[in-house]
């Protein structure tokens, strides 16, 4: 399975503090995520303060493209997602952050895409909203108040990756428990609990149905292991 996070560009517009931009590499890299770019930065955005706070997001810093204008982000034929709480003409129709990841490469398999964040002072500007093709906003419910840069990008890159990994096909082969695997298993256990004295006619079946429920419950490893151990002690007591 192609790997998103690493083809999903995060571009910061306006931003004011390089620490702010330190940690959201800090989160890019902690996550996987690889690209960031930067419209209309402060001069000293990559400086000591970024660096400092960028842990493990180094390279992310020393990589990050920078643009004059999202128009020109735009113009690469990329997919802008724009994030906000600002209610306006441009947010009739916003996704909510926890639909952002239903199906969006599904939609732009080979177009680029791009999270667009604010930066510090007032978030993204109404011009800029336009040219996002899609607003994406936190449910109210959920988050009342306005994020900072950090937070928000977390949250985003938390969600959609989450996304992500709950959506990928799993590659472990799973194996059903054979029943008469099982019922071997319960014959076993019961002999061993007969013989050790740890129930009696009385509570028999009661004790034994809730040792059946769990050993339904058993992968077919579980199973062997545990065949494994009761036939160590078989073992054990014949000796």
């Amino acid at each position: 399975m192609k790997d998103f996070t690493k083809e999903l560009e995060i571009t910061v517009v306006d931003l004011k503090y390089p620490m702010n931009l330190g940690s959201v590499a800090r989160t890019m890299s902690c996550s996987g995520y690889k690209k960031l770019s930067l419209v209309r930065p402060c001069e000293d955005w990559n400086k000591m303060d970024a660096v400092k706070f960028s842990l493990f997001g180094e390279g992310i810093l020393s990589s990050a493209k920078i643009y004059k204008s999202l128009e020109d982000v735009k113009s690469q034929g990329a997919i802008l997602f724009g994030f906000s709480r600002r209610i306006g003409k441009n947010r009739s129709n916003p996704i909510m952050l926890t639909e952002l990841g239903k199906n969006i490469f599904k939609f732009y398999p080979n177009q680029k895409i791009v999270f667009v964040f604010g930066g510090e002072s007032s978030g993204l500007s109404t011009k800029d909203l336009s040219l996002c093709d899609h607003i994406v906003t936190i449910d109210p419910e959920i988050v009342s108040n306005s994020l900072s840069l950090p937070c928000a990008v977390a949250m985003v890159l938390y969600e959609f990756k989450k996304h992500l990994v709950c959506s990928k096909p799993s590659t472990q082969k799973q194996l059903k428990l054979d029943p008469g695997q099982a019922g071997v298993l319960s014959q076993r256990v019961r002999e061993l609990l007969n013989y050790s004295g740890f129930i009696d006619n009385r509570d028999k079946k009661r004790v034994m149905a809730k040792l059946n429920d769990i050993i339904k419950r058993l992968s077919t490893n579980e199973v062997r292991l545990l065949h494994s151990i009761l036939k160590k002690e078989d073992n054990e007591q014949e000796s």
